[in-house]
This record gives structure tokens, sequence and C-alpha cells, in this order.
């Protein structure tokens, strides 16, 4: 079986410098948002979790100190957007998962990122927005990579 050539540091580096100006032009788009983008993030966190994760659990994933993220859950119970319970196995741990109003707010945010990028691709031509789609697929394969 062949290696695999490893590609020039000049195109890796142009890569991520093309992925790094695509997520701070979203980040961009998220930041007309009223909440903060580390708030924002916390809150997609715990959805992509399934709504029903531990503090610790979400630090790991998130790969956050649990200092930054213990203020974060305090700011977003203290504005509805999440609630706490119980680990019904393990009273001594606590879950968090959105409140209705931390969805919808998760929702809105994400509208304005997903429209800003919708408005973006209806102006590529079918073919453009075809190769970028798939292109999208193999990101999400290098993103899962170890």
């Amino acid at each position: 079986m062949k290696t695999p050539e490893l590609m020039p540091t000049v195109e890796a580096t142009r890569l991520r410098m093309q992925l790094m100006a695509m997520v701070r032009r979203l980040r961009r788009q998220a930041s007309q948002d009223v909440l903060p983008f580390g708030l924002l993030t916390v809150l997609g966190a715990i959805d992509r979790a399934g709504d029903d994760i531990t503090p610790t659990e979400l630090a790991r994933q998130e790969s956050m100190r649990s200092s930054n993220l213990a203020s974060a859950l305090r700011e977003l119970e203290a504005g509805g957007l999440i609630l706490r319970q119980s680990d019904p196995e393990d009273g001594r741990r606590v879950r968090v998962r959105l409140s209705t109003v931390g969805a919808a707010a998760l929702r809105r945010n994400r509208q304005l990122r997903d429209g800003w990028l919708q408005a973006q691709l209806a102006g590529l031509a079918e073919d453009d927005r075809t190769l970028l789609l798939r292109a999208g697929e193999l990101l999400e394969r290098l993103a899962a990579a170890e």
C-alpha cells in the first residue's frame, strides 16, 4: 500500500487561512446578535450534545476550563437560556439543557449566519455550489479525523 504524500506546506497554510477567513466572516454575522459569541458557543455545544450534558462533559467536549464554563453557565442560567437539573442516576451531578428561550436564541443566531451564507451561495453558479457543498463533506471528514 502506497503512503499518501503530504500536502505541501504552502497549500495547507492557504487552506487553513481560507477556512479561518470563513469562520471570521460567520462570527461577524453571529456578532449581530445581542448575546456574546462565547455564550452562543456554549448554547450550541449543549444543543449538539442532545440537550442533556454535565458541565464536566461539556468542558471536555469544548476544551474549556471549568471555571470559564461555570461562569458562562451561570450567566446563561440567569438569562433563562439554560436549565440545570439533577442527574436522575446520580443526584450529586447536574445536567444542563437549553430552555425554550435558549433554543429560540440559538435558532435566531443560526438564522443570522445561515441567511448570510444562503444569500452568498445563491450568487454562485450551480457547479460552484455543488463543488463547495462536496468540499464541505470533505471538511467534515477532516474535522472528524484524529
